[in-house]
């Protein structure tokens, strides 16, 4: 089961989930807080939700549903350029990350989760690890030769998993006014040390 459909207690146990794991994290949280909550039973719970881990792997899950139908309609198209392409997408991740600040809460929980189990869980579930969007995007520009030739887009990739994983203190959300130039700096630091000559 999920949160895409429809039960009572949803939005109730969503949010009492969300606030349980994002101020505990997953090993301390308890699903008998959850349940307090969120004004349910044990067994209303298990009805949609076979344990923990289920739980916690259903609120990502509605992360990225939020994520994937609002991205499309707040990413410029047409771009061809690696680096353009990227700064479009942390624009568009940090308008994303004031627009849904639940959502975002909960990505930031999950990064503090990973060295531990449950993060090798939710990135064997959502495919997190290897052959996602970011990996994709880097082999097709690196095939067509943007980037210096003696470094691997395997490297590439990780690099900038741990550069966007760190995005938000790079960056300095709070203040909003100047996040377009911090981006710009951001890519231009990326820029020079990667693309192509």
């Amino acid at each position: 089961m999920n949160f895409r459909s429809s039960f009572a207690h949803r939005d109730a146990l969503r949010g009492a989930a969300l606030d349980e794991f994002c101020d505990r994290g997953y090993d301390a949280a308890s699903i008998n807080r959850i349940l307090t909550n969120a004004g349910m039973s044990k067994g209303q719970l298990y009805h949609h939700f076979a344990n923990k881990q289920a739980l916690y792997l259903g609120l990502v899950e509605w992360m990225i549903d939020e994520k994937q139908q609002w991205l499309p309609t707040h990413l410029p198209e047409g771009d061809d350029d690696f680096f353009a392409v990227l700064r479009n997408q942390i624009l568009a991740a940090v308008a994303f990350a004031v627009d849904h600040p639940d959502a975002d809460r909960l990505t930031r929980a999950l990064l503090r989760e990973r060295d531990r189990p449950i993060f090798e869980a939710v990135s064997a579930r959502f495919g997190f690890t290897s052959g996602g969007p970011l990996d994709r995007l880097v082999e097709a520009h690196h095939r067509e030769g943007a980037f210096h030739d003696n470094v691997s887009a395997d490297f590439i990739t990780r690099l900038l998993a741990l550069v966007l994983n760190q995005a938000p203190a790079l960056l300095d959300l709070s203040d909003a006014s100047d996040m377009e130039r911090a981006v710009d700096e951001l890519i231009t630091a990326l820029g020079d040390g990667l693309r192509a000559p």
